[in-house]
C-alpha cells in the first residue's frame, strides 16, 4: 500500500506517494483512506540537493566538449527518499542519463 510523506519547503508542506516508509522519520501525522502521512526527515530542498552534484558533472561533460552543441538536453529521473534524498532512478539495473546534443 502506498503510503504520503510530508516534505517541507520554504513556501509550504508538499506531499510525495512513496511505495514504502522505510527511513522515516517515526512522526506520523495521519492515516487517510489513501495512506499514512509521515514526515519527511529531510525538506524538500535538501532532498534535491543530492542530485545536484550528478546533474552539474553531467553538464560539466558536456560544456568541455570542443565543438559545443547549439542545443543540449539532459532528461533523467528522479526518485525521492526522505532518508536518502533524491536519487537518480534506475531503467532497469543502471540509472539513466538521456543526453541529446544538436549542432546546426
Amino acid at each position: 500500500m502506498s503510503k504520503i510523506v510530508q516534505f517541507d519547503t520554504k513556501n509550504g508542506p508538499i506531499f510525495i506517494e512513496v511505495d514504502s516508509l522505510s527511513g522515516y522519520s517515526e512522526e506520523v501525522l495521519a492515516a487517510t483512506d489513501s495512506g499514512v502521512i509521515s514526515k519527511a526527515k529531510k525538506s524538500f530542498e535538501d532532498a534535491l540537493a543530492t542530485v545536484k552534484p550528478g546533474i552539474e558533472e553531467a553538464l560539466n561533460a558536456v560544456s568541455s566538449l570542443i565543438k559545443k552543441p547549439n542545443e543540449t538536453e539532459i532528461e533523467f529521473g528522479l526518485k525521492i527518499d526522505a532518508a536518502a534524498g533524491a536519487i537518480f532512478a534506475k531503467a532497469g539495473a543502471e540509472a539513466t542519463f538521456k543526453i541529446k546534443l544538436t549542432w546546426k
